[in-house]
C-alpha cells in the first residue's frame, strides 16, 4: 500500500507546529462559521454518523461535524494544530476523539467511517492519491467523502523538495478539475459540488496576487457499494 507522506511528514508537522498560532480565530471556519455549518449540514445530512477528519489541523471539519451531532475523530500529525482544535472543542462543549498521528501512522480500521473529510490537505501531501485510497479504505460501502481545497498561489516556484524533502505535486494548490480527476482515479463516484452554498470569496486573494481571489471547491463523492 502506498504511503501518503513517507518523506515529508516530520518536516510538514514542524511547519504547521510553527504556524498553528496564526490560525486561532482567523481561519475561514471561524470567520465564516455559519456558512460552513450550512454547507456541512446540506452535504452531510442531519443523521448522526461516524466521521473521520484526515489532516484535521485546527479542527475545521471536525468541529463542524461534531457540532452537527456526528461522532467525530480528528487525525493530524501536528501537535500544535491539534492543541488549538482541542481548545476550540472544549470552548464549544463538543466531544471529538483526537489522534496526534500522521495518516500513515494512525492505523485507522477499514470500513469504520460513514464520512471522511479532507479540507485544505491534498496540496500538502507527497501522494494525494494515497490519501484518497486511505479514505476509501476506511469508509464503509456507500460512505461519503467531503473534499475541499483551493488554488492558493499562482506564480510560486515549487521548492517543496528543498523545504520538505520531496516534491509536492499540488504545492500551489489544486483546482476542482484536479480533484475530480483524483476522485475518479480513486474509484469514487457521484461527485457533487457544494461551492454555491458558500457566499463570496471567504479565503480572500491568492497569496501571490492580491487582485485575484482564491478559487476553491467543496465536493462530496461516494465510495463504491
Amino acid at each position: 500500500m502506498q504511503l501518503v507522506s513517507p518523506i515529508t511528514a516530520a518536516n510538514m508537522a514542524d511547519h504547521w507546529n510553527a504556524r498553528a498560532w496564526k490560525f486561532d480565530g482567523t481561519a475561514s471556519h471561524r470567520r465564516d462559521a455559519s456558512s460552513w455549518r450550512a454547507v456541512f449540514r446540506a452535504a452531510l445530512g442531519d443523521e448522526s454518523r461516524d466521521v473521520v477528519d484526515l489532516g484535521s489541523g485546527t479542527g475545521a471539519c471536525a468541529l463542524l461535524a461534531a457540532g452537527l451531532g456526528h461522532r467525530t475523530t480528528a487525525v493530524d500529525g501536528s501537535l500544535e494544530m491539534l492543541s488549538h482544535a482541542k481548545a476550540a472543542a472544549i470552548e464549544a462543549g463538543i466531544d471529538i476523539d483526537f489522534i496526534n498521528k500522521t495518516m500513515d501512522e494512525a492505523a485507522l480500521p477499514s470500513e469504520s467511517a460513514d464520512i471522511v473529510t479532507l479540507r485544505n490537505v491534498l496540496w500538502t501531501l507527497e501522494n494525494p492519491q494515497a490519501a484518497l485510497a486511505l479514505a476509501r479504505r476506511i469508509l464503509r460501502p456507500g460512505g461519503k467523502l467531503l473534499l475541499s481545497d483551493g488554488l492558493w498561489f499562482r506564480h510560486r516556484v515549487n521548492d517543496s523538495r528543498d523545504q520538505f524533502g520531496a516534491d509536492l505535486p499540488f504545492y500551489n494548490g489544486l483546482t476542482e478539475a484536479d480533484a475530480r480527476h483524483l476522485l475518479a482515479d480513486a474509484g469514487f463516484g457521484r461527485v457533487e459540488s457544494w461551492r454555491h452554498l458558500m457566499p463570496g470569496d471567504p479565503y480572500g486573494a491568492v497569496y501571490d496576487d492580491p487582485d485575484t481571489p482564491i478559487t476553491f471547491f467543496i465536493l462530496t463523492a461516494i465510495a463504491p457499494e
